[in-house]
């Protein structure tokens, strides 16, 4: 198999190809390409956040090397949802593809206002779809069909093609008690499987967890309890983007008493969204106060709504626990709910913000102390019942770890699904009449965004920074006499990261001196040339540093001439 942009010619007749660029191996970046008789839709286009080891940089995004080179082909985006793992990605894609983009209304607005933010608001092709509006598309027949998840409006994806039928659930899950919108449609789906059914690509996130996910409403009961014994404040931090959430509790806030602030940015512009696209229901105009008049109220007066529960350095709950937020501070009889999952990676901020808000006198309540959270993802149960439901001919897991993806395979064995297909980013996944197999591999990975730019480890030179996290840096300041080839004085030294204040002065003055002496070891002529003095000092400096303290910092010498 190939590893590059150039596959094998297609076949003579009907074919579908399945080409992920992310999600696979991981839990975000989704994005994948589908190729059917030589045209191409692109299903979703997310993001994941950097590592440690990704110093500096902002997000990382998918290498879309592949579509850029097969533009001819692309005929649309579709996008599944609005969550960043899923459309955070499509602005940096969308500022070098002129292509439509289809979704659903509330998810086009939060991509709008991401557009809007990069200057390419009016740019791009915006084509509102609602659940159960087909669409041809090229040689697909394009269907959205409703699912619930922990966003709104999300919706699972039918590609009907001279193949058969594929499915691309999405993010989804199945509630059957759902808050502010029906429950998915089983119906659709049922029929699905009682046609001719190619292929199942399912979300694998909860393929480990055995059960059913809890519904919303019961979410709710666990909030009413908790209003019921709290006697000060309330403080729910919560995604942004979890509206169905923040809907049921304007409504509980309501039902008690209680006045509501809604603080964080995007926050306040997701709800904005909601509710001009219909996806969160009015509350009364005297509800919702200003976060400057919180202290207008007494405590058991007052619901908040927050961003913060995965202790975002400035999120707003993350100021609270640390006293650094203008309108609010911690104060005992504070009840604060983290309503939302523990992403993994940041288990260390929770932890920390949690017992600061505790040392404040406030109440901590998680999901592992009271139902105050449901996962937007399926359990094992429900995506049981989404493969005997749609009976697919072809199992292939997507959106998920390998032991995620492994998992669900083996869950579509156990239920009679013979062909379960685990393949990786950058597979081409080639569907015929006849088979099914991986036909090649393309260029695939990942992109890295600082800033407004997007490039690879090399553009961001990330060796350096880890050297710079790792090491520290001195910078060294000298001046040359240009009569007589000789420094001036020792080189002035300053530093970050290399030496602690209890010896650093020492070193750094006898590293000095050894610069001093590297410059003079250098013949006259050498000493004239600006570039051989500059590196007799870094040399010089850098191999002191290193013989006395075991470091080996990135020297910068600044030489300047008399």
């Amino acid at each position: 198999m190939s590893n590059n942009n150039h596959l094998p010619r297609p076949p003579k007749g009907d074919y579908l190809r399945f080409i992920p660029l992310g999600g696979l191996d991981e839990v975000g970046m989704n994005c994948a390409i589908v190729e059917c008789n030589g045209s191409m839709l692109m299903i979703d286009c997310g993001l994941t956040f950097p590592e440690t080891g990704d110093f500096g940089v902002d997000i990382i995004v998918p290498d879309w090397s592949y579509v850029m080179d097969n533009l001819d082909l692309l005929d649309g985006l579709i996008l599944t949802h609005g969550h960043e793992d899923h459309i955070g990605a499509a602005p940096y894609f969308l500022k070098e593809v002129d292509v439509p983009v289809y979704s659903g209304k509330l998810t086009l607005g939060f991509l709008h206002r991401k557009l809007q933010s990069h200057g390419i608001g009016d740019d791009v092709e915006l084509i509102g779809v609602e659940a159960g509006d087909v669409l041809d598309i090229g040689p697909f027949s394009v269907e959205f069909v409703h699912v619930n998840h922990s966003v709104p409006n999300a919706m699972a994806i039918a590609l009907h093609t001279p193949l058969g039928t594929s499915l691309f659930t999405g993010d989804w899950k199945l509630d059957h008690t759902p808050l502010y919108e029906p429950p998915a449609d089983l119906s659709r789906l049922a029929q699905f499987g009682e046609g001719k059914m190619l292929a199942l690509f399912g979300d694998s996130t909860n393929a480990n967890t055995p059960g059913f996910t809890t519904s919303e409403t019961e979410v709710q009961k666990g909030f009413i309890d908790v209003l019921d014994d709290a006697e000060g404040r309330v403080i729910v931090a919560q995604f942004s983007s979890n509206l169905h959430r923040l809907a049921g509790n304007l409504e509980l806030a309501a039902r008690f008493g209680r006045k509501v602030a809604l603080l964080g940015t995007s926050l306040v512009k997701n709800s904005n969204i909601a509710r001009d696209t219909g996806f969160l229901p009015m509350p009364a105009d005297d509800l919702l106060i200003k976060p400057h008049e919180i202290d207008n109220y007494e405590p058991h007066e007052l619901l908040i709504i927050s961003t913060g529960s995965q202790a975002e350095p400035r999120s707003s709950l993350a100021r609270m626990a640390f006293g650094d937020h203008r309108n609010i501070e911690i104060m005992e009889g504070d009840t604060v709910i983290l309503s939302a999952r523990q992403i993994p990676g940041n288990e260390y901020g929770i932890n920390s913000m949690i017992n600061h808000l505790l040392k404040r006198g406030a109440r901590v309540l998680t999901a592992a102390d009271a139902p105050i959270h449901a996962s937007g993802h399926g359990r094992r149960e429900e995506m049981k019942l989404m493969i005997n439901l749609t009976r697919p001919e072809y199992l292939v897991p997507v959106h998920g770890e390998y032991r995620m993806r492994k998992a669900h395979a083996e869950m579509g064995k156990s239920l009679g699904v013979e062909n379960n297909l685990v393949i990786e980013n950058g597979d081409v996944l080639e569907f015929t009449p006849d088979s099914a197999e991986i036909i090649g591999r393309i260029q695939h990975g990942r992109l890295l965004v600082d800033g407004r730019t997007v490039g690879d480890t090399e553009d961001f030179q990330l060796r350096d920074r880890r050297k710079l996290a790792n090491a520290g840096i001195i910078v060294a300041f000298a001046v040359l006499d240009h009569e007589n080839g000789e420094l001036t004085q020792s080189p002035d030294l300053m530093q970050r990261g290399v030496v602690g204040p209890a010896d650093g002065d020492d070193v750094l003055a006898e590293a000095a001196e050894a610069a001093l002496a590297g410059v003079e070891a250098l013949s006259r002529d050498a000493r004239r040339d600006l570039s051989e003095v500059r590196e007799a000092i870094r040399v010089s400096v850098r191999n002191y540093i290193q013989k006395s303290i075991g470091r080996r910092p990135i020297v910068i010498p600044v030489v300047h001439e008399l």
